[in-house]
């Protein structure tokens, strides 16, 4: 399978209908757009606009009702079902509202999971996360669980996990919407400094208008059409 490094993510048409009868609620309507890679791309829209639609569609949890995403020169809308779960599991980070940690599981392994999906020995998989955990502040926390750290922790683990495996693209859906407007800040300034020191591709779905100055592109998702900004 191609495995595209600093690409483009391109839909084209895309459309996503709930219930595909005449009745059928469209989320996404006909939808093309270009997020170019290695930079910084918002998706601007109040709940239920269809800005996490749009992300489950680009990572492939999802399928298009039609249209196609591209992500380089690979069509990640033709591939099969097991073919999108391994390219998700290698090119895509996903970080979650509401920060997605396995509980039973200590934060070094939260983060070291990916990579040991990816086929990394444990070794290698536990220096990785231990080393990432070290950037966003944690290091001195590998053994703690989630329950023990604070929201802005938590959100800091999701990020480093998101990072662990060198992702392609990362896609983050309301990273900020569950915590304090401080905190906030701070976890959006920790993953965008290490989004431009990776030079890695970010979409994030938000309805923060206090995001926006940071990004270098800005999508108005409204009523399942995306308008430049």
């Amino acid at each position: 399978m191609n495995n595209p490094t600093h690409a483009d993510v391109r839909v084209h048409q895309l459309t996503k209908i709930y219930d595909a009868s005449q009745s059928g609620r469209h989320v996404l309507d006909n939808v093309s757009a270009t997020f170019p890679a290695g930079q910084f791309t918002i998706l601007l829209g109040r709940s239920g606009s269809g800005k996490s639609t749009l992300l489950n569609l680009i990572s492939g949890i999802d399928l298009p009702t039609s249209g196609e995403i591209w992500i380089g020169d690979l069509n990640v809308t033709a591939l099969a079902d097991r073919e999108r779960t391994l390219f998700r599991r290698r090119q895509i980070g996903f970080i979650f509202q509401f920060f997605n940690l396995i509980p039973t599981l200590t934060i070094a392994e939260n983060v070291a999971l990916p990579l040991e999906l990816g086929n990394a020995s444990q070794r290698e998989a536990a220096q990785r996360a231990a080393a990432l955990l070290d950037r966003v502040g944690l290091g001195n926390r590998l053994d703690d669980y989630p329950d023990r750290l604070s929201g802005g922790e938590q959100q800091r683990v999701a990020i480093a996990r998101a990072l662990a495996h060198e992702p392609t693209l990362l896609l983050a859906d309301e990273p900020t919407g569950n915590l304090d407007e401080e905190t906030g800040e701070r976890v959006l300034e920790l993953l965008l400094d290490l989004v431009r020191e990776s030079g890695k591709t970010l979409i994030m779905a938000t309805h923060s208008l206090e995001i926006v100055p940071f990004a270098d592109h800005v999508f108005r998702v409204t009523e399942g059409h995306l308008e430049g900004v």
